[in-house]
């Protein structure tokens, strides 16, 4: 079985280190020119070698395609893709609303929810922090035959008949976490130890639960225990936001995360206070971060 991992940043090393790990054939795929063998580390789980190939260079065609890059890169992973690698079934990994959505307008395609913390240190090399699982499934349909051969190490994989609540779930869940860990500069498990923090945290959840109650959207769990759940299962974690914005980039996954969830809220003619406000107090920071970057010392 061929895997390609679209990226090779926090999720991409770390899904390539174990499907290789696991006996797959992987190769993960940038932005580079030609093939080479490359040491991908995963602090904490272990390290493989890994062909890392251009998109020009593949030659043979997959049977999955990843897509591990972030919600604002997609489109251009999708375009350069197309272009020259053929695969089966692609796979969306990205937080937030809308991802797996244009995967579908190109390819027969699945939703893979990382329920672990993962770090990135820096190209191909990540940290692994704790969680508890990953979800694997098709929005709407039951593909769970697709993947009944999948066996992986190190990792506790779900396979779901229908994505779609867990999805969700996984937006709520951020939607609480990471605008406010991003706010405090501080880990996961910070919102745990401050009553604001988390009476903040806890108050967005409910407004992202709300939002999804208006589409029907019906939940296998609940997802405020769930966020619970998650913020100790990946409480030394600092949230892919967090690390966006010490990294100096220009764009968030907030923008597929609370923004969207407030576009969607209107739709419906509810206004959703508590994830605007989230969305426009991190650009403020990102803002005060461009000033100072000495703000971020603590996480690096």
């Amino acid at each position: 079985m061929k895997i390609g991992v679209i990226g090779c940043g926090a999720i991409g090393s770390f899904l390539s280190y174990i499907f290789k790990k696991s006996g797959y054939d992987v190769i993960a795929i940038d932005k580079i020119h030609g093939c080479k063998e490359q040491r991908v580390i995963v602090e904490k789980l272990g390290e493989e070698n890994i062909r890392i190939c251009g998109y020009e260079d593949i030659k043979e065609e997959l049977d999955y395609l990843i897509f591990t890059v972030k919600a604002y890169d997609l489109d251009e992973a999708i375009s350069l893709s197309l272009n020259n690698i053929k695969a089966k079934l692609a796979i969306s990994t990205q937080n937030g609303l809308y991802s797996l959505e244009k995967l579908e307008k190109f390819f027969d395609a699945a939703s893979m929810i990382i329920y672990y913390g993962i770090k990135k240190i820096e190209k191909c090399h990540s940290l692994f922090s704790g969680g508890n699982k990953i979800v694997l499934g098709c929005k709407n349909k039951n593909c769970t035959n697709e993947f009944k051969d999948f066996k992986l190490n190190e990792i506790n994989l779900e396979l779901v008949e229908n994505v779609e609540p867990y999805r969700w779930e996984k937006v709520i869940i951020n939607s609480a976490i990471n605008p406010i860990a991003t706010l405090y500069l501080k880990h996961n498990g910070f919102i745990l130890e401050n009553e604001h923090a988390y009476d903040l945290s806890l108050k967005i959840a409910e407004e992202s639960k709300e939002i999804a109650s208006l589409l029907n959207i019906n939940f296998k769990r609940d997802p405020i225990k769930e966020l619970i759940d998650t913020l100790r299962n990946t409480y030394y974690n600092y949230n892919s936001t967090l690390q966006d914005i010490c990294l100096g980039k220009e764009k968030t996954e907030l923008d597929y995360i609370n923004l969207a969830l407030y576009e969607v809220a209107k739709k419906s003619n509810y206004e959703a206070k508590y994830n605007y406000f989230a969305y426009k107090s991190v650009i403020a920071l990102k803002n005060l971060i461009k000033a100072n970057n000495r703000l971020c010392e603590q996480i690096k």
